[in-house]
């Protein structure tokens, strides 16, 4: 009975939402844009879905530096709050009040194709306008356009009712029916710009970078014996939406060499507008086997153990340090690193798992930032130990304290560069430690266990920057006890800071 209830209500607050829709659509096109800005702002500050975007940005615009980035998510959240309220339009909003809110070029390259006889494959992509684009195109092109189905049949059915207004739609689990659809001589809108994971796809640029992209193009134009018309669509900085019907393309038979085509052809369209490409989705989940994620990985959960499972755990391996006589951190067996951080009084237990909460979170944002860190593999607490323990794959660096003289002016250089990279990409360290650096092989520098570090949506202060430096100055032992260092790691810093600056593209 809950759940007809239940479905019962969501079906009521599905039909209000779609009726405040209609009535939304009477108002002005300029209104219906500037309600959708204000609901991007808001949009902007959902955390989950800003680091996406972010982390997309960072993947495939890595010349930016990270103010112009930062400049390019806000758009793309004003875009996509934009997106939403065209709904209404794209929908409901009558067509002749839309007319001249729309260009549309390259209908000959439509034509040629549509004498031919033969069906048409649209090849499109993904934006924040996607469904005004759509209702645009169907007033002068003829198609189906090929969707997932919403899991919530209600709300599908709300979704396709708005959609048929304007164009026909066909569902992408019938397969079937698309080949003979194409051989009739109709026409289907097609996005291949997703990442539906590892079947059916090729390994293949967008955006200098390895995208799982789908091979069903290929597939799909074969088997229906079609014509393939790329098609660009976005809106210039009035709200002009520009549709274009692009030259036809031809295939290969070469998955890879046509997954490439297709990206680029795709990377040019989005270009014109690259804030309005749809970055909130995560496009890059699938990668090549080896490739670490680019989106930001949640630290281990706190997970409590036993007095067996801590004392095996310290004992079975190499104790490296020692605190008030105890095990501090531990080289266990297979390799990994333990740190175990005992508590103080009862009054510290929750100050001590907040701390370390803390510290897990900002290993994390670093690495998400596009800085390497020691990625946490558990988090464990035992009551009887009165401890909290952090276990992680051994650094395979070199602590600062042990770079010999030969080396000393060099790794100057290196960490005055690499501490000009985390300010200018929003990160302040705050508290400094030798003991937290490490460099790698590559002659990378790495931080460990970061603790009073901050992040920025914005870009630091030069006060800020100014008593970073001074703080670094100070906790590295040989750069503060040699004047040349310090001049090389302060030339090399500022060094950084004037390549970002003078950036062309900025």
């Amino acid at each position: 009975m809950s759940n007809a209830k239940g479905s019962l209500s969501s079906r009521i607050g599905l039909g209000f939402a779609f009726g405040l829709l209609k009535l939304f659509a009477k108002l002005p096109y300029p209104v219906v844009l500037a309600t959708g800005r204000l609901l991007g702002r808001l949009l902007y500050r959902i955390k989950s879905r800003r680091l996406i975007v972010e982390a997309n940005l960072r993947y495939c615009f890595s010349k930016k530096d990270f103010n112009q980035r930062q400049e390019m998510t806000k758009k793309h959240f004003l875009a996509l709050g934009e997106g939403f309220a065209e709904l209404a339009l794209a929908w409901y909003k009558p067509f002749k009040k839309l007319e001249k809110y729309h260009e549309i070029k390259g209908l000959e390259h439509y034509q040629k194709a549509k004498e031919s006889g033969q069906g048409i494959l649209f090849l499109g992509y993904h934006t924040t306008s996607l469904e005004l684009a759509g209702a645009i195109m169907a007033r002068y092109l003829d198609f189906a356009a090929f969707y997932r189905p919403n899991k919530n049949p209600v709300l599908d059915g709300h979704i396709q009712a708005g959609r048929n207004n304007r164009s026909k739609t066909m569902g992408r689990n019938d397969i079937r029916s698309i080949g003979k659809w194409l051989k009739s001589g109709e026409g289907l809108w097609l996005m291949p710009d997703q990442d539906m994971g590892r079947h059916s796809t090729e390994f293949a640029p967008f955006f200098g970078n390895p995208a799982c992209t789908l091979t069903s193009p290929q597939r799909i134009a074969k088997l229906g014996k079609a014509k393939v018309l790329p098609v660009s669509y976005h809106k210039d900085d009035k709200g002009v939406m520009k549709v274009e019907v692009l030259p036809e393309i031809e295939f290969t038979g070469d998955d890879y060499i046509d997954c490439t085509m297709t990206n680029k052809i795709l990377e040019a369209c989005i270009m014109q507008a690259p804030e309005q490409y749809y970055w909130v989705h995560r496009r890059f989940k699938t990668l090549p086997e080896g490739q670490r994620s680019i989106y930001f990985q949640k630290p281990p959960k706190l997970k409590l153990i036993d007095s067996k499972q801590h004392d095996g755990a310290l004992y079975s391996g190499k104790i490296l340090s020692r605190s008030d006589g105890m095990p501090k951190l531990v080289r266990t067996v297979d390799g990994q690193l333990l740190n175990v951080f005992y508590r103080g009084t009862s009054l510290g237990v929750d100050l001590t798992r907040k701390e370390l909460r803390t510290m897990l979170d900002k290993c994390a944002m670093l690495t998400f930032r596009g800085f390497y860190t020691i990625s946490p593999k558990e988090f464990t607490y035992c009551s009887e130990r009165n401890a909290y323990m952090i276990r992680y794959q051994e650094a395979p660096g070199v602590a600062l304290h042990h770079i010999p003289q030969s080396r000393r002016h060099p790794t100057a250089i290196v960490l005055g560069n690499w501490l000009a990279q985390l300010h200018n990409e929003g990160i302040r360290l705050g508290d400094i430690r030798e003991a937290n650096i490490q460099l790698l092989p590559n002659g990378s520098p790495i931080l460990l266990n970061p603790r009073n570090c901050e992040f920025y949506h914005r870009e630091i202060k030069e006060s800020l920057r100014e008593k970073d430096i001074v703080a670094f100055i100070n906790a590295i032992g040989f750069i503060e006890q040699d004047d040349t260092s310090q001049q090389l790691f302060r030339e090399q810093y500022q060094l950084n800071r004037l390549n970002e600056v003078d950036s062309p593209s900025k």
